[in-house]
Formats: structure tokens, sequence, C-alpha cells
């Protein structure tokens, strides 16, 4: 259902004030009293992906060997985002992209760490860390002219006690290679558990043509569990190009597959947590009824008013950055 409050602040946007003074002048929708008590209003609150939209997609690829340009060249042909994880390290080595190129190559894609030098994070001292990743984002900051801000962990090698640390130098995400085969959004950031290797175990070492063919039926069918899911979903894809030599076919396919569909947000992994992060900074009233939005990205949910269980009602609402709303009596 269209939100009711969607019209009301269309005229409003052209006219917001710069951030600094998005707090000084609060949007209040309804000014009448409230005249419910808890025990008669039973309210919902379930948040949606940007512009309403109740399905997220994460392709994240590792390395930043040179097969990237061809999976770039896809995403790009398909309107798709990518996250790809380099090593600041082996830029320019043989076989991967080079440090030039990281610029442009990446535009509209999320640049992300992999490691400086691809070490395993299980074991490393303090300073190693440091030198891992603060001195990969230096660099990839340096090459690529933009914040970078997250990190999918080297062979999926990781220790938790190091997590205060990472944060100290910057990292907001960190992604496993730990495959849920679901489709929920984690609690802890720094133990992002995607949701399938792409094509799953297709190809690895010593596998039948048999066992090949079960893999890809079981990424084919995850997929499609994806696409028919009736709640919020988050599907995480992740990879590495160098992969796909022999199976270019297949990945045009599921990027076409996946495409240009209006439910799903195609996001990078940043993107997804930045608005995360906004929403839960949202600022909600005792009784559900007042909603500030206290970030600089609108944001988007459903309410379900459940008092009456029979014919509950549902409202999407719109709340757009810097207001405030209250929802009016029903």
């Amino acid at each position: 259902m269209e939100s009711i409050y969607k019209k009301n602040f269309s005229h409003i946007r052209s006219c917001f004030l710069p951030a600094l003074f998005l707090f000084t002048a609060p949007l209040v929708l309804s000014q009448n009293p409230k005249k419910w008590t808890p025990k008669d209003r039973n309210l919902s609150i379930r948040m949606q992906f940007p512009d309403g939209k109740t399905k997220a997609l994460i392709l994240s690829f590792d390395d930043g060997p040179k097969e990237d340009r061809k999976i770039v060249s896809l995403l790009n042909q398909y309107n798709l985002k990518g996250t790809f994880h380099l090593n600041s390290g082996r830029l320019s080595d043989e076989n991967m992209i080079t440090e030039e190129e990281v610029k442009t190559l990446y535009t509209g894609h999320e640049i992300s760490l992999h490691g400086y030098n691809h070490q395993g994070m299980t074991n490393l001292s303090n300073i190693d860390y440091i030198y891992e990743i603060g001195e990969d984002r230096r660099l990839l900051e340096q090459v690529s002219g933009r914040l970078v801000r997250g990190l999918a962990y080297p062979f999926g090698s990781y220790n938790v006690d190091a997590i205060p640390t990472m944060k100290d130098l910057g990292v907001e995400y960190a992604r496993t290679v730990e495959d849920t085969e679901a489709f929920g959004i984690p609690k802890n950031f720094m133990l992002w558990h995607p949701s399938i290797h792409m094509f799953a175990k297709a190809n690895y070492m010593g596998n039948s043509p048999e066992k090949d063919q079960i893999e890809f039926d079981k990424f084919d069918n995850l997929t499609d569990a994806f696409l028919n899911e009736n709640q919020l979903a988050l599907y995480y894809v992740w990879g590495h190009s160098w992969e796909y030599n022999q199976k270019w076919d297949k990945v045009e396919a599921f990027f076409k597959k996946i495409s240009n569909i209006d439910e799903i947000y195609y996001t990078t992994h940043i993107e997804l947590v930045d608005y995360l992060n906004a929403f839960k900074s949202m600022v909600i009233s005792v009784d559900k009824t007042q909603f500030l939005n206290n970030s600089a990205v609108d944001l988007f949910f459903s309410i379900t008013d459940y008092s009456n269980t029979k014919k509950p009602w549902v409202d999407n609402i719109e709340l757009p950055a810097g207001q405030v709303i209250t929802i009016p009596d029903r």
C-alpha cells in the first residue's frame, strides 16, 4: 500500500535545509492529541529497505584479480552493484588489477579491505593488524580517492578478540566465508556471515560432474527461494572473479535473472550498513506514534496495528532525513 504520507513529503524534498539545520524546525504531520492507551494500541514496526523495498542484494568479490574487469563490465551491463575487497600489497602483481586502474575500474561499486598481504587474521598481533588493515586502508584510500570502511577476512580467518582493534582502525563491517544459506541481517556487523558462495562449491578440487551439478542446483534453489521470499530478506552472495573463467555464461545468466526487479534494493555492503545504522538511530516515542529520523538518509518502515486482530491496519511510512512525524489517530 502506498504511504499516505508520501505525497505530503513530495513538495518538501526540494526545499530541505542543509543537514546542519535539519533539526531546527521538525515537521509534524498531525497535531491530534493521543486518545488511546497501550492496551488498545498494539503497534508493530518493521524496517523496510530504501524506497520501501522488501529485498536487498549484495554481491561481494575478493582479491582484485584481473578477472574483476570482466565481472565489473557484467555488473554494469545489468545495473548491479558490487563490493570488491582488495589487497593493496598485491596490486599490479601478475594476474592482478593495477594500482592505476583502481580509481576508475570500480566506479559505482564499493572498494573494501582484504588485508595488505592477504594474511589470515586468527593469530595476528596488534602490530600486524595495524599493518594488514591500517596500511591496506591507507593505500586503498590513496589510490582510489575514497573512504574505505569495510573488510572481508582473508581466508575467512578471524579472531573475535581483535574486533575492537579493527574498529579502532576504521573497519565498520567484516565479512566471513561462513555461508548461512539464509537471508537474515546479522546483529554483529564485524562477523557478517554471507548467504552463499556464488555457485556454492561447484568446481571445487576433486568434484565429479555430478557433484558440481548438485552445487549449481543448490545455488539456483537458494536464489529462487530469495526471489520468492515474502518477508524482509537480504541475499548476500560472495566469491572471486578468478573462479569464473569457465563459468562466465552462468555468471551472466545469474546477473540477468537477479537484475531489474522492482522489489530488490541493489546495494553495496557499506551502503546497507549506513542504512541499518540510520534505522537503529531512529527515535520512537513510548506509544510508538512519534518518529524522529536524526540521520542524513530517508528511512522506510511499515506500521501494523494488531489491536483488532481480525482486521489489523497496515501503513507504509517514508520518514525523510532530519524530520519528525506523528501518526494520526485512527
